[in-house]
């Protein structure tokens, strides 16, 4: 495969599971991504837990992309299983500095339409997927390849080649997505 790389599985993503089972409130609170205009990711709900500083993305949604330093959002600090998920990953990929961080829930017959990545970030960081709730049937494509990862599963991921998601299964899809900075992982840009 040229776009995906299996790097890890067997996560025990179980206690994420439940933080998230017991806080339905903290999903869909920054809709940017859900609501914008042609957004191919209108089907799905997400939670921003490390992003660019919401304070100017809400002064002016063009510049989420922009070049920043990456903030924590409140979501991070409610769910503390996320923890030893995400600086486990940092610490076995070699990362150097940690990038958007979000949540995203794909419901049974919905899709992310295809589409492709684009903006500093995206040249910057490289993007691990763990798979926290997928059945068979809620397929990532990309470029003639399709991945169902099984819970527990971490993929790298080139998000800058044309991908999409759908969710043929009678069960969400929910998945974690770290976006790292990884020279072990080929970065694009030099700091």
């Amino acid at each position: 495969m040229r776009n995906f790389l299996k790097i890890a599985d067997g996560i025990n993503v179980m206690p994420l599971l439940l933080e998230l089972q017991r806080q339905p409130e903290l999903w869909n609170q920054h809709r940017l991504r859900k609501d914008a205009e042609g957004t191919p990711h209108n089907e799905m709900d997400d939670i921003w837990l490390r992003y660019n500083d919401f304070a100017t993305v809400a002064a002016d949604p063009a510049k989420v992309n922009d070049e920043h330093t990456s903030v924590w959002y409140p979501g991070y600090y409610a769910l503390p299983a996320l923890r030893p998920i995400i600086f486990g990953l940092m610490a076995e990929v070699q990362g150097e500095q940690l990038g958007g961080v979000l949540i995203t829930r794909i419901p049974p017959g919905c899709k992310i339409a295809e589409h492709v990545d684009a903006g500093w970030h995206v040249e910057f960081y490289e993007k691990f997927y763990l798979s926290l709730m997928s059945r068979p049937g809620a397929n990532f494509y990309s470029e003639g390849e399709t991945i169902c990862p099984r819970p527990g599963d971490i993929y790298w991921f080139d998000n800058r080649r044309p991908h999409r998601v759908e969710n043929h299964s009678e069960e969400d899809r929910i998945t974690l997505i770290m976006c790292i900075r990884a020279h072990r992982f080929g970065s694009r840009v030099t700091a």
